[in-house]
């Protein structure tokens, strides 16, 4: 049973696998793409919700589904999931890859740079401004550092 009623599984499963998705060549066409205030308003603080606007941005987006199946792609790789893709938050995306057999797997993090130590602090379930404290830079600045991760 799929937990989020809007996603086609059977597309979802064979998006993660195709090149164009992998590659993010997709992004430009994004509803988000371009936006003045950029992609930080998908990345709010833990157990927050993304601005009404934005969500609904995602809802009508054409690609949708290629931005979660991207997101879908990278959190298997970096064992972490953070912000929202395709309109879905972290916790509904680990409902939703379980069943499709998408695990997150735990990886070896190189934490001689700032954002290899961002993500690091990140896969502990640290608050974005608790690592901003740590890093003593910006809460944007984390943000960046956690989206180049999954570029």
């Amino acid at each position: 049973m799929n937990p989020i009623s809007l996603v086609d599984e059977s597309r979802l499963v064979a998006l993660v696998s195709d090149f164009i998705t992998t590659s993010r060549r997709w992004d430009e066409r994004a509803a988000c793409a371009g936006l003045p205030f950029g992609v930080d308003a998908y990345y709010p603080d833990d157990s927050e919700l993304p601005p009404d606007d934005a969500l609904a941005r995602c809802r009508s987006c054409p690609i949708g589904a290629q931005c979660l199946a991207t997101a879908l792609i990278h959190e298997s790789r970096s064992g972490y999931r953070f912000g929202w893709w395709g309109g879905v938050g972290p916790d509904e995306r680990e409902e939703l890859a379980r069943p499709l057999g998408i695990e997150t797997v735990t990886v070896e993090l190189d934490i001689r740079g700032p954002a290899a130590l961002a993500r690091l602090l990140r896969s502990q379930d640290l608050t974005i401004p608790s690592i901003a404290a740590k890093l003593s830079c910006t809460e944007r600045t984390v943000y960046r550092y956690l989206v180049g991760s999954a570029a």
